[in-house]
């Protein structure tokens, strides 16, 4: 592969160099914003300390409640059966701020309102405090003095101008109550107070609130790695280099086209992406991964979408059309697209429900043959009567370069559209000839006219138009 890989978990190696030397860390923070690259992580974690002590123990443990005296517990003690420790806390929860509502701001301070002046005030106010700064930790702005906090809870939920009284409130807070025994502040706690030895506590979270006080207070007390991608791009950037790590792993060769195909599906998700990844190197002939091979898992996955209808038509299978053309109109939800370019698994583009579904699929397969008219009229321009099959590499490099090339004296035809689309409209012009695709495209504008002039129904001008043209799907 012509590209150099580039380490997508360069920002953990500082952590795996001090999880392999003693004394430990006492606590390293690892967040990102992909389920399967902090997970991975924190597995490569483990790896590393397993490695550099090999009479250790590993304990895993989940947030919230409990689990977390649990393990702060066994990062506190020392291990009587093994050398080192290494706990591992999931605290994702912990670290993702609860909704607090203006309601339960201004109920909270109209209740110490009337708490004043009456005989239990000072008590009730206590316990009117202590509810304050449950509600400033569960929306994540606990930790500071009462001022900033209230500023900020007050700030969050549209209420600044009660901010003096909330810190007002705040500040009755009794002393003893500032380290209660919350799962949150028995972690920070053990976070201030911890120092190097034979145990590590490692805390990994995704995608956590950026203004979380917690987060910022173990960021500074720990080790930390942040494995995010600032934006689309990098997320994109940053499968790819999963991808070519994985390549090199496995010692395979895959073409970069295979990486931008995948990519293109709009699966920005790691787990998803390397999924595919490996389908197509474990049923790869050899050790090299092909566009071609990328290509057709796209084309093969079957599932009830119009493009699968458009593709049966255009690949003059008319009997099979006919099957996804009555499956579709009679579901309870129609989907015309594939995902395609979106966000991380995004959700297909809905159409309308059962026969109001037909003039989205008439669309969809005009289009679809215009486009592949189109690469017939290119081919006839340059002499293509004898044009052959090409791969997806060769379609590319060679044929569509040709294509686009305007022959002298006559305007070129213009083929807008991803090379992976055309190609498939190429492969498809190989079985049509020009006259069959110009009554074809004929055929679907006299359904258009027919169905908007009461002539018939879609669903039946349709079935009409694939039935004729049944001969040679049958032949296939």
């Amino acid at each position: 592969m012509s590209r150099i890989a580039r380490d997508p978990f360069a920002a953990l190696k500082p952590l795996l160099s001090a999880l392999a030397r003693a004394p430990l860390p006492p606590v390293l923070l690892v967040t990102g914003d992909d389920e399967w690259v902090v997970g991975e992580a924190a597995r490569r974690a483990v790896a590393a300390f397993r490695e550099a002590f090999a009479e250790s123990e590993v304990s895993t443990y989940a947030a919230p409640g409990a689990k977390v005296k649990d393990a702060v517990d066994d990062a506190a003690t020392v291990a009587l059966f093994s050398t080192n420790r290494l706990v591992v806390l999931e605290a994702t929860e912990l670290l993702r701020a609860g909704k607090v509502t203006a309601e339960e701001v201004d109920a909270l301070l109209d209740e110490a309102d009337e708490a004043r002046g009456r005989p239990d005030e000072e008590r009730v106010l206590a316990r009117l405090a202590r509810r304050g700064a449950a509600l400033a930790s569960a929306a994540g702005v606990g930790g500071g003095d009462a001022a900033e906090t209230a500023r900020k809870l007050t700030g969050r939920v549209k209420r600044s101008t009660r901010a003096d009284e909330l810190a007002a409130l705040l500040a009755l807070l009794p002393e003893d109550e500032e380290g209660s025994e919350t799962a949150l502040e028995r972690l920070l706690d053990y976070a201030a107070r911890a120092s190097a030895g034979d145990n590590a506590l490692l805390v990994h979270a995704l995608s956590p609130d950026r203004d979380h006080h917690a987060l910022a207070a173990l960021r500074r007390a720990s080790m930390a790695a942040d494995l995010s991608a600032p934006d689309d791009d990098a997320r994109r950037e940053r499968l790819a280099e999963l991808g070519l790590e994985r390549a090199i792993a496995r010692n395979v060769v895959v073409e970069p086209e295979v990486l931008e195909l995948l990519l293109e599906r709009g699966r920005v998700s790691a787990r998803a992406f390397l999924s595919e990844l490996d389908r197509l190197i474990d049923t790869a002939e050899g050790p090299r991964v092909t566009a071609e091979a990328a290509a057709r898992l796209v084309l093969d996955e079957k599932k009830e979408y119009g493009s699968d209808f458009v593709d049966a038509v255009v690949g003059r299978r008319p009997i099979e059309a006919l099957r996804i053309f009555e499956r579709l109109l009679a579901g309870d939800s129609f989907t015309a697209f594939r995902p395609y370019g979106g966000k991380e698994d995004p959700a297909p583009r809905k159409g309308p429900r059962g026969e109001s579904a037909f003039f989205p699929l008439l669309g969809l397969l005009a289009g679809e043959v215009r486009r592949v008219l189109a690469v017939k009229c290119a081919l006839s321009e340059k002499g293509g009567g004898g044009a052959r099959r090409a791969d997806y590499r060769t379609f590319v490099d060679r044929v569509l370069p040709a294509l686009r090339a305007p022959k002298e004296g006559a305007a070129p035809v213009p083929l807008e559209g991803h090379p992976f689309v055309l190609h498939k409209a190429y492969l498809a012009a190989l079985d049509w000839s020009l006259p069959e695709l110009v009554d074809a495209l004929a055929g679907l504008d006299a359904i258009d006219r027919g169905v908007k002039s009461g002539t018939g129904s879609g669903p039946e001008l349709m079935e009409a138009y694939l039935l004729a043209r049944g001969g040679a799907g049958a032949a296939r």
